[in-house]
């Protein structure tokens, strides 16, 4: 596939820099490229809610202008709280598989060891995934695996949700 990273590919102007990189040991070898600039305005959590989310950070501990969390969720980074976020906010349901399922959107919430969340990914249409690394890049990589690992990786995918597809 065209402008992807990995083994087969070595287009270095699509990569992250070294030092970015490096904090996702398994990213390089599992396929990814950078698909835009770094910003700060937005977080993982609000891109993986879906592309129309990014003027806002959506964080449970931060408060002010820019930052986003609903007031009947609990100020709370354990999994289930994501769970009922993504509810509320973009009508997610759990799902059992990160696989493609046609007329779908998948989001895949990462946790670390004490089950807090670390990161949020969405599927694309065509079934690879978008993240956006913290205040970093925006990245499409092939697979979920890419961005597990121990800090300052993600850890590990701890729940799939899934909605109907909005229709263009």
């Amino acid at each position: 596939m065209p402008g992807w990273l990995g083994v087969s590919s070595m287009d270095t102007s699509k990569r992250l820099p070294p030092d970015r990189e490096r904090c996702f040991p398994q990213l390089f070898a599992s396929g990814y490229s950078v698909t835009s600039d770094e910003d700060f305005l937005y977080n993982c959590i609000a891109w993986a809610a879906g592309s129309e989310k990014t003027q806002e950070w959506w964080d449970p501990f931060a408060i002010g202008r820019g930052y986003y969390w609903p007031a009947q969720l609990p100020r709370s980074a354990d999994i289930q709280t994501f769970i009922k976020l993504y509810e509320i906010a973009g009508g997610y349901s759990p799902s059992d598989t990160g696989a493609l399922e046609p007329g779908f959107e998948k989001v895949a919430l990462y946790a670390d060891r004490r089950g807090e969340v670390t990161h949020a990914a969405r599927q694309t249409e065509e079934g690879s995934w978008t993240s956006k690394l913290g205040e970093w890049e925006d990245i499409e990589h092939k697979t979920l695996e890419g961005l597990c690992g121990d800090d300052p990786a993600y850890g590990t995918v701890a729940q799939i949700l899934k909605r109907p597809r909005k229709a263009l």
